[in-house]
């Protein structure tokens, strides 16, 4: 489902176990030509390069120093993290027409905002994605990413939407709204009327069921 999304803005979460992680390796590999995949403490990223390197294989060689996989068709995937709440700054004005965030409720949400401003490219053809990869937040800091995704996880929303519907959000005056399509709409911000196109964003729930290397192994009554 995540693979077929056209989506702009994709959440992955639910359960432990459920494949977020190479969900995320898969289509920065498969789908995407400048993809920046980030963990909130670099430290954290060990596993995360020993999954690559189990996928890739001789396809693309990998920078230690610079946490880069880079492939011989010029494809390239970074890696990174950004402890820190300014540490976004280190990828700023460099386009990703993939950004995923694994554990995606350990960032700040400012952090993932300004991030996915860099969301592009410059092939028309590529669909660009930024994709969110998070099981329940458990801490209050990670609590954004509920409202993120409200349409979907919020059980009291007006509007609910059901898991891979596509809403359409964009930022008005400091303040994120909802519209009903992707079309571009006119707004006035501080007296100047410009044109905006809302981007779309969408939930899949991830269930250690969907992931056939765990689901019979037991793992499911471990997390009971």
């Amino acid at each position: 489902m995540v693979k077929l999304s056209t989506a702009s803005v994709i959440g992955y979460g639910g359960a432990a176990g459920g494949g977020k992680t190479d969900t995320i390796v898969g289509k920065s590999i498969t789908d995407h030509k400048r993809s920046l995949v980030l963990r909130r403490e670099a430290v954290q990223l060990n596993g995360l390069v020993e999954r690559y390197a189990e996928l890739i294989g001789d396809q693309a060689r990998y920078n230690g120093q610079d946490k880069i996989w880079r492939f011989k068709d010029g494809r390239r995937i970074r890696l990174g993290g950004v402890p820190k709440a300014d540490d976004w700054n280190k990828y700023q004005g460099n386009p990703q027409d993939f950004i995923a965030f694994d554990e995606a409720a350990n960032f700040l949400e400012v952090q993932v905002r300004y991030l996915m401003g860099w969301n592009r490219s410059t092939d028309p053809t590529q669909h660009c994605c930024t994709m969110l990869g998070f099981n329940p937040p458990t801490t209050a800091e990670g609590q954004w990413i509920v409202a993120f995704f409200a349409p979907w996880l919020d059980k009291g929303h007006r509007n609910p939407a059901e898991p891979g519907e596509l809403r359409y959000f964009a930022t008005v005056d400091g303040k994120e709204q909802e519209f009903e399509t992707g079309e571009p709409v006119e707004v006035t911000r501080s007296g100047t009327t410009r044109i905006i196109t809302p981007r779309s964003r969408t939930f899949i729930p991830a269930r250690v069921e969907d992931n056939r290397f765990l689901r019979d192994t037991g793992y499911a009554d471990t997390l009971e």
